[in-house]
């Protein structure tokens, strides 16, 4: 059956049943990749209906996070016109879906390699929206997607929390002052700021440009590792899916000889020295740290038991800080 046969008939009952996702696997994986009229169609059945079966949020993360993570070149990058395309589509009809909107927003992130900055700021918009229009407090769940959106892999501090994600928790925790929030919200509010003033950034990725041309080197029928391995296991799909599952076969058993790229860094060596690079970078509270988080933390004049636990927090992991924080470090955490 089409695929728009398939979507009336669906909106038109407004009920997505086994059958009809069972149908809409098959039209929408018979080929490799998710098409753009897909996804249109797919956003579509999402919004226009009132009961789905529970088959129905795993088949839309599915072909979603393909389409947005795993089919571009290289695979892992969203692009801007991608995460711009989606910010959109959601805010189209100004209803926040947490089961499917909002969560592939989260594991978009959590998946790609790199995304734009602005993609995670609007996932960390969207849980603030949902806990503001809902009930007004932060639940358990909620404590957990957004612990997930900031330390996403290709959230904009590479696993680390930046400022502005801190005064967006700084925000929610405005808004929710005084709620009863889930007891989970104080220990993670407190360890993320804190990680945002006190950590170093995590690891970054290469560019999408190198990220292609690595790629393109893994494929080379001639030269570096392509031709190597096939000497070894046998020769490489020409598909890219294939080509994938080749390498995570066979590479392993070369990753303990050192295996690096002929005139460049190797992966596994970047990340190493990234890594290591980021972890000596990061130091005490200074003097800049500790005047952002002096005009945050006071901005309503009032100090609440979260902040209060943060300040003990800092005062533990961060005994040496710059000295106009440590009136405050003394006065709350007495």
């Amino acid at each position: 059956m089409a695929l728009t046969d398939l979507c009336n008939g669906i909106l038109a009952r407004g009920v997505v049943g086994t059958d009809d996702v069972l149908a809409l696997r098959r039209v929408v994986f018979d080929e490799i990749t998710v098409t753009p009229e897909e996804v249109e169609a797919l956003f579509r059945i999402d919004e226009g209906t009132e009961k789905r079966v529970p088959e129905w949020r795993a088949f839309f993360l599915e072909a979603m996070t393909d389409w947005l993570v795993r089919q571009q070149e290289p695979s892992g990058y969203i692009t801007p016109q991608q995460a711009d395309w989606l910010i959109a589509r959601i805010e189209a009809d100004r209803r926040v879906r947490n089961g499917t909107e909002l969560e592939l927003v989260v594991r978009a992130l959590e998946l790609a390699d790199e995304a734009p900055a602005s993609l995670s700021a609007f996932g960390l918009s969207l849980v603030t929206r949902a806990v503001v229009e809902n009930d007004g407090r932060i639940s358990a769940d909620e404590v957990q997607r957004l612990r997930r959106l900031v330390f996403a892999l290709s959230g904009p501090g590479r696993m680390a929390v930046t400022r502005e994600e801190a005064a967006a928790l700084f925000d929610l925790n405005d808004a929710t002052r005084g709620r009863d929030n889930d007891p989970s919200w104080t220990d993670f509010f407190m360890r993320a700021v804190a990680n945002a003033i006190t950590a170093a950034a995590g690891w970054t990725p290469p560019g999408r440009d190198e990220a292609l041309r690595r790629e393109r080197w893994l494929a080379d029928p001639k030269d570096g590792i392509a031709a190597a391995m096939e000497r070894q296991y046998g020769k490489m799909p020409t598909s890219r899916l294939g080509r994938k599952l080749y390498l995570l076969k066979n590479l392993p058993g070369w990753m303990h000889r050192g295996l690096t790229e002929p005139g460049a860094e190797g992966v596994f060596d970047a990340r190493l020295e990234s890594h290591t690079a980021s972890a000596e970078a990061a130091a005490p509270v200074d003097l800049e740290e500790a005047r952002w988080l002096l005009d945050r933390i006071g901005r309503d004049g009032e100090f609440d038991e979260n902040e209060r636990a943060l300040i003990a927090f800092l005062r533990e992991i961060a005994p040496t800080t710059d000295p106009d924080l440590q009136p405050l470090i003394d006065r709350l955490a007495a």
